[in-house]
């Protein structure tokens, strides 16, 4: 395996006679390569707000616009940590081939940039990284990938006054008081606003109900926040507008009727519509997901059935089809890559003929991560996040839309002028039909 670790790779504009665009190895020739992980760091809930849109760029400036821009990718690409399990660090190298064919593609409209890889799994300390990048002339940093190192990153992109994007993890509480940190990784308060938001605009309020886990305190934690997101999208005054199924794990490999009195008909009674929440995302608590779906999709009947889910039911190796198509399946999801999708199928075939491999999911966020970037840099400057009209089409798998995240706020009125952060709060609904996941 060859790693360009701590190097340079440099774009610049077609005219220019200086242009050196390096050509990556990487990722090895394996058309085997598959990693199914979650890079998403969850925190625990938190009451969230939306914030009023301003013209941010006249409270802080002009956004450095200028001809040429440095990046700096802090990336884990040799760390031993990585190569034990030997997955994590063929995630990272997949993100780094992803973002090296965005490279090409900005070199290809004409945008001049110089990308610097600094390893940051091959020692030293983070500190000493960020110190190499300050060196490098970094108008914009990306990474790093712990928690730890991200604050304190986050508190030296503060200090520097240099754009910090964070790619990977998505936690409220990295850092404050600071508008050069950049969150792509939509939060878990995103993904549970986007799934009421949707359900309210589709179906009634009795048509819904919300599972759990019984005895489970993150569960019934959960149902509290999404509870307020109804009682607001659904303008009710009840204290649980939506209906609230905490089900016991074993009762779910017993024989009898799980869900009877949701799908039970009467005699002459026409078939119903039931929409079932399921907000869990968390890896251990999959068993609970596909037992679940799996008991819906054999006590349907002729009810029409609907389940709302989050990327883990996307993801899941034990649900089948059928379990998607018997109940209509839809996920919330900040990010899909749609196959049938020709600029996805262009990149597809572009990433084989490079690096002798098909792209994973890592690869396409590399991607979308680095093209959205630079362009957003080639058209608003180094303080891109300060502009609220960034562009985000032509991205594979996701949508980036950037919101600051203020200090104070209620329902309505931003107190205040202080932002933590930025933030993309962009999540969108997929759903099952003809035998794939497609957006609506």
């Amino acid at each position: 395996m060859l790693l360009a670790c701590g190097g340079t790779d440099k774009i610049t504009s077609r005219s220019s006679s200086n242009k050196n665009t390096r050509k990556s190895s990487f990722p090895p020739k394996n058309k085997k390569r598959v990693a199914k992980v979650d890079t998403v760091q969850w925190t625990e809930i938190k009451t969230d707000t939306k914030s009023k849109n301003s013209d941010l760029s006249s409270n802080y400036g002009d956004s450095n616009r200028k001809d040429h821009y440095n990046i700096v990718m802090l990336i884990p690409l040799e760390s031993a940590e990585y190569n034990n399990s030997g997955k994590g660090n063929e995630r990272m190298i997949n993100y780094y081939a992803g973002a090296k064919m965005a490279l090409d593609m900005l070199d290809s409209e004409g945008a001049n940039l110089t990308m610097t890889t600094i390893d940051i799994g091959n020692g030293g300390t983070i500190s000493t990284k960020l110190r190499e990048a300050q060196s490098a002339g970094a108008d914009v940093i990306i990474g790093p990938y712990k928690k730890d190192d991200l604050k304190k990153a986050a508190e030296f992109a503060k200090k520097e006054e240099i754009t910090l994007v964070s790619p990977w993890i998505s936690s409220s509480k990295t850092t404050n008081d600071n508008p050069y940190f950049v969150q792509l990784k939509p939060s878990l308060l995103d993904h549970y606003q986007k799934m009421v938001e949707h359900v309210s605009q589709n179906y009634v309020v009795d048509e819904v109900v919300l599972l759990g886990q019984e005895g489970n305190k993150t569960d019934k934690n959960r149902a509290k926040y999404i509870q307020k997101l109804a009682r607001s999208y659904y303008r009710s005054k009840e204290r649980t507008p939506i209906a609230e199924y905490f089900i016991p794990l074993d009762s779910l490999k017993e024989s009898r009727m799980l869900f009877y009195d949701y799908l039970a008909l009467e005699k002459g009674e026409d078939p119903k519509t039931k929409v079932f929440l399921i907000p869990n995302m968390n890896s251990k608590d999959e068993s609970f997901i596909y037992g679940a779906i799996r008991r819906l999709t054999a006590e349907r009947g002729q009810n029409n059935v609907i389940v709302y889910g989050m990327p883990i039911v996307l993801d899941s190796e034990k649900l089948t089809f059928d379990n998607y198509n018997g109940t209509s399946a839809h996920v919330v999801t900040s990010s899909f890559v749609d196959k049938k999708d020709k600029t996805v199928a262009q990149f597809k075939s572009k990433y084989y003929d490079t690096y002798g491999a098909l792209p994973t999911k890592e690869a396409y966020e590399g991607y979308d991560m680095m093209l959205y970037i630079g362009r957003a840099m080639v058209k608003h400057g180094s303080g891109f996040q300060f502009n609220m009209n960034q562009d985000s089409k032509g991205l594979l798998q996701s949508t980036i839309a950037l919101f600051p995240k203020y200090q104070s706020e209620d329902e309505n009125i931003v107190t205040g002028n202080k932002i933590d952060y930025f933030a993309n709060k962009n999540v969108d609904v997929i759903y099952f039909k003809d035998n794939r996941f497609q957006r609506k």
